[in-house]
């Protein structure tokens, strides 16, 4: 649109936070917001909502691995001028509302190492003349709410023992391991507490305990799995025989920003977590616990904002863009390039954190655990 336009932007409101999340279901509203330094004659304001999955390899034996899922392709026309005069707007600021209600069936926004689930928003401005167009775009979050049974708030431990000799003495390493609670809401903090018993003639080198993240990828019928860790605690104290280390209430953050367990309506990329209690043995040898994870919300968790126009949305929304274009709605299949990573945010050892789009505080009259205020201690003990 030439230099006319100085600045054009997507704002987005929200009554959360200021992380563009959003929940399946919920209202996306906002503005775009056009500056321009001189009047300025438009023929059509559009913005559009796109999600897609993009799942993507290569294998030194088989070659490439693509598959690809469209979630939300839809386009909302806020003027159009096209068979008519042109919209006339003076030089200065200027801002264009509307609102949009997502599917219930969306997916989590995730960013893996061979896929993503992305959600962007893009505002365009057509001039009168062809070629006169602004575009801008702004990328959003939509976070699942998978909701945890309640036996997964409860207490799970494990306990393990191995035997190892050295020339002519022998003996056991025990590890027993507890965490408060096997199901928790993103930006929640796991508390482990522990017990490593060296009866044994190895040396201890390192204790660690970490949330693992498994995903799996899919594409024409093959599947490539990453695990990676998304936050630890490591403990790097020495053990020989006859000294132990004990854990108490030890804080593991789970990362604020991270998808639900299992990614459901996703079907090119599954998810699930799992604690992680290693013991490093001299020697490259170790003895490990796995305790599976559930990430999720509570029962409690945030409900839908309420609204009075509810039958208000959605009406002029039956258009998607193809290759710049708007065409009346209608299923395509596209392939895209997936580039990069991400590694999941996480929040410094002493912060504390709740994520407002999983958890609310316990209702007045039910049992409210101050979980941060709990001692942590590690120590060294003598067997």
């Amino acid at each position: 649109m030439g230099t006319s336009v100085e600045d054009l932007s997507v704002v987005l409101e929200h009554d959360i936070d200021e992380q563009y999340q959003y929940q399946p279901g919920e209202i996306v509203r906002g503005h775009i917001a056009l500056k321009n330094s001189r009047m300025t004659l438009v023929r059509k304001i559009y913005i559009t909502i796109h999600g897609e999955g993009v799942v993507a390899w290569e294998d030194p034996d088989y070659g490439s691995f693509q598959a690809n899922e469209e979630y939300i392709n839809v386009t909302h026309v806020v003027e159009d001028r096209n068979q008519m005069e042109p919209l006339t707007i003076s030089s200065g600021n200027h801002k264009f509302p509307f609102e949009y209600q997502l599917p219930d069936n969306l997916p989590s926004s995730f960013i893996g190492k061979f896929g993503s689930v992305t959600y962007v928003l893009k505002a365009s401005v057509q001039g009168e003349r062809p070629g006169e167009t602004s575009i801008t775009s702004e990328p959003f979050l939509v976070l699942r709410r998978y909701t945890l049974p309640e036996e997964s708030r409860l207490p799970t431990s494990s306990k393990t023992e191995k035997r190892f000799w050295r020339l002519c003495s022998n003996g056991k390493l025990k590890v027993d391991v507890t965490i408060n609670k096997s199901g928790v809401v993103p930006g929640e903090d796991l508390y482990v507490t522990a017990s490593v018993g060296n009866k044994s003639p190895v040396r201890v080198t390192a204790v660690q305990a970490a949330i693992v993240m498994n995903s799996m990828y899919l594409a024409k019928k093959r599947a490539i799995p990453f695990r990676q860790i998304i936050n630890k605690r490591r403990d790097e104290y020495e053990l020989v025989s006859g000294e132990g280390r004990k854990w108490s209430n030890v804080r593991l953050t789970i990362p604020p920003y991270i998808p639900e367990t299992k990614l459901e309506f996703c079907d090119i990329i599954e998810i699930s977590y799992n604690f992680q209690f290693r013991v490093e043995i001299s020697g490259g040898k170790e003895i490990k616990i796995e305790i599976p994870v559930l990430i999720g919300a509570l029962p409690r968790g945030l409900e839908l904002p309420a609204n009075g126009h509810q039958d208000n949305f959605n009406r002029e929304w039956m258009y998607q863009t193809i290759d710049g274009h708007i065409e009346q709605f209608r299923d395509i299949d596209t392939e895209h390039d997936w580039t990069g990573g991400l590694i999941p945010e996480l929040r410094i050892a002493n912060s504390t954190m709740v994520n407002p789009l999983f958890e609310k505080q316990l209702e007045q009259g039910g049992p409210v655990i101050h979980e941060h205020l709990l001692t942590e201690v590690i120590e060294k003990t003598k067997l």
